[in-house]
């Protein structure tokens, strides 16, 4: 409904280490992946019943090539904004990135530029920092970096996204895009941590879900739509299986990317799949090859 305001959630699914083999990213990005599944399945049984419908429409999506320059969030942002249908994301009140959550008991909120005061993003900030006081080993903070143009690899995803003047910020646990951990064969499902994980999952769910039914203070969900560890650690189990090094999930029946696909389908509506080809004369493509040619 484009009457009423929309929120984005976005995560990328790729991983990236100098082994594309040993490439399983259970961290990067496989926990922004699992708590994107996780806001699904809970937003998705609120949003099924009329009397628990929230105030925001809310746009879920997975994106591919996060590790090469975000190609999946560039692709569909240029589907979205250059076509003259238009398109609910041109309004929305904010895109929320989701990258790397589980490294520390840390929630940083990196910005591009500082949201206005009374600015739904500074309202999810603020409610994002009152959840957090439910677990005092959780802390938040804000993270300003300016995007630089000159560098041929943007920092965070959000950054594709304020390029386009859409409000948008990355929730990490990371305090910089530079972080090795970003970029490790060591980041596997063994050193996973799914108390932190699903820990952080529940104060961003919850500051979500304060803004969303303009509710402050207490516990949105109750103990029947609270966050399911069970739901996290299956994911975190399934989704580190194989490596995700951008190269090996290119074919289109990638069989991870067709159950991503197929979990969409089962909870949410106007479910759609974007494909990317490159095109030679985009500089982006420079960036993809000199990536392979790496690997």
């Amino acid at each position: 409904d484009g009457k009423i305001p929309t929120i984005a959630v976005v995560a990328y699914y790729d991983s990236f280490g100098v082994a594309p083999d040993l490439a399983y990213g259970a961290d990067s990005n496989g926990s922004g992946v699992v708590m994107l599944l996780e806001l699904i399945r809970l937003f998705s049984g609120l949003y099924a019943e009329a009397k628990t419908h929230g105030k925001y429409n809310i746009v879920f999506l997975l994106t591919g090539g996060g590790k090469i320059n975000y190609q999946g969030s560039k692709k569909w942002l240029e589907d979205q904004l250059d076509s003259l249908d238009g398109s609910i994301i041109q309004e929305a009140s904010y895109v929320m990135c989701l990258d790397t959550l589980a490294s520390k008991d840390s929630i940083y909120m990196h910005v591009s530029k500082p949201p206005k005061d009374g600015s739904p993003a500074a309202h999810f900030y603020k409610e994002l920092s009152a959840a957090s006081t439910d677990y005092p080993s959780v802390t938040v903070d804000s993270v300003h970096k300016k995007i630089n143009l000159a560098e041929d690899v943007l920092g965070w995803e959000h950054e594709r996204y304020s390029i386009r003047r859409l409000p948008a910020f990355t929730l990490s646990a990371l305090k910089s895009h530079r972080d090795l951990q970003r970029a490790t064969i060591l980041d596997t499902r063994e050193n996973l941590d799914i108390e932190r994980l699903t820990r952080s999952t529940k104060v961003i769910a919850e500051a979500l879900a304060r803004q969303i039914y303009n509710v402050s203070g207490g516990n949105v969900f109750g103990e029947s739509w609270d966050v399911n560890k069970r739901f996290i650690e299956s994911w975190a189990d399934y989704v580190t299986t194989q490596p995700r090094s951008p190269q090996l999930l290119s074919n289109k029946d990638n069989v991870l990317v067709n159950t991503f696909k197929d979990t969409f389908n089962k909870y949410l509506r106007d479910v759609k799949i974007s494909y990317a080809v490159p095109e030679k004369r985009d500089p982006d493509f420079l960036v993809l090859l000199k990536f392979l040619e790496e690997q």
